[in-house]
């Protein structure tokens, strides 16, 4: 009889586990996130996913916000005249505010929340400053990266952002935001990434009609995301990418090539590797290309009226990464040409090229097409040469 008793006591008490599980909300980034999206905020930070999920137990609020001038709140089809709200998890999708239930992909914003770029003070290398993008909810700023930026030359040297296992799961769709300039650029930097402005500037820096030899269809200067937008799971976060400071001229050759399988094979391998890392995706040197007499000359996409140039045409892209926890870090280098010869690339490349070890590195396979040629660093060995990052002093090598 005694072992009935303890039999029925443990049947009840799994059932009523079993239902206290079914009764969470367990929300699919493919199919529970309404557009536009709110601010989510969990437990005071933003909505971290896990995987292709996020999990809000039973009776859990989280913070959903839409800021900015003229956001509000749309509760299923209504909107409200609130811009901030608490939603209680009811059950499965199912959400409550104030007196409103409904699914939570039905809990959207009238437009788009406002990306905040805020000057820090505080200093970074070069005595440049650190800015920081996110959201800023009533007092509270959520930043989503930050990055080390240059007001003279009106570019970005490095962004610093942390990629999780779960960005392998980004939510995709929806069509790509414009970039914003974010208050921090002396002119409307949309422009200058125009092919008219490109032809402009290669024929005023190289001479006349080189525009022809080295801009085409199909090879061009576009706005290479320092941050990726596929670092970031979820959609509000990836608008937040499209910022001009989160992003500097890069040959679309490269673009399309090296850079994305770099940063295809970090979301691989951080996602191996089971815990968070922080990533530094930085620019260095100006690249240089003949003039008419044969001589390099650095390339830039603005001149001022003063003919002081800005928006540098990098020599380098890089990232780095870094695990905080064991402290080591290596160095990812692309070199931003296709026109450099085999000889020019072998002079460029300024360490030895470790990433020829394919027992350490057989997470990245790199895609250099038409010229393009990438390596990779010890950290300090890089660091040698480009000086952003020499207070991380990592002692040990990523792979």
């Amino acid at each position: 009889m005694s072992d009935l008793k303890s039999y029925l006591v443990t049947v009840v008490f799994l059932m009523n586990v079993f239902v206290a599980v079914e009764s969470d909300c367990i929300l699919s980034l493919k199919e529970d996130f309404g557009s536009p999206q709110p601010v989510l905020i969990q437990n005071g930070g933003l909505l971290a996913p896990k995987d292709g999920s996020v999990l809000v137990v039973r009776s859990e609020t989280l913070l959903v916000a839409c800021v900015g001038d003229g956001r509000y709140l749309v509760l299923g089809n209504e909107t409200q005249d609130i811009a901030v709200a608490q939603a209680e998890c009811v059950s499965g999708d199912l959400f409550r505010v104030d007196e409103w239930e409904g699914r939570f992909k039905d809990i959207r914003c009238n437009h788009p929340p406002w990306v905040s770029v805020e000057r820090t003070g505080t200093p970074c290398y070069g005595g440049n400053e650190i800015v920081r993008v996110g959201y800023r909810v009533k007092t509270d700023f959520l930043p989503h990266y930050s990055a080390c930026f240059n007001q003279n030359l009106q570019t970005t040297l490095y962004v610093r952002h942390a990629v999780d296992p779960a960005s392998s799961w980004s939510q995709g769709g929806g069509r790509r935001p414009p970039f914003i300039d974010g208050g921090l650029f002396n002119t409307r930097v949309s422009n200058l990434y125009k092919l008219s402005n490109q032809k402009n500037m290669i024929n005023s820096l190289l001479g006349d009609n080189k525009d022809q030899k080295y801009l085409s269809k199909k090879q061009f200067l576009t706005r290479g995301h320092l941050a990726p937008r596929g670092d970031f799971p979820l959609r509000s976060a990836q608008r937040a990418s499209f910022q001009f400071v989160n992003a500097v001229p890069q040959w679309m050759r490269g673009n399309a090539g090296d850079w994305a399988a770099l940063e295809e094979g970090i979301r691989r391998r951080v996602r191996s590797y089971g815990r968070q890392l922080t990533v530094y995706t930085g620019a260095y040197g100006v690249m240089t290309l003949p003039d008419q007499d044969g001589v390099p000359t650095e390339l830039y996409l603005y001149a001022d009226e003063n003919n002081n140039l800005g928006v540098p045409v990098p020599m380098y892209l890089y990232k780095v990464i870094h695990d905080e926890e064991d402290n080591s870090a290596t160095a990812f280098i692309s070199i931003n040409s296709s026109y450099y010869n085999a000889t020019q690339l072998e002079e460029l490349t300024f360490c030895e090229n470790i990433c020829e070890d394919n027992t350490k590195f057989k997470w990245l396979k790199w895609r250099s097409n038409d010229g393009t040629f990438s390596f990779c660093c010890e950290f300090n060995e890089f660091s040698e040469m480009v000086q952003h990052l020499t207070h991380l002093n990592a002692s040990r090598l990523f792979f």
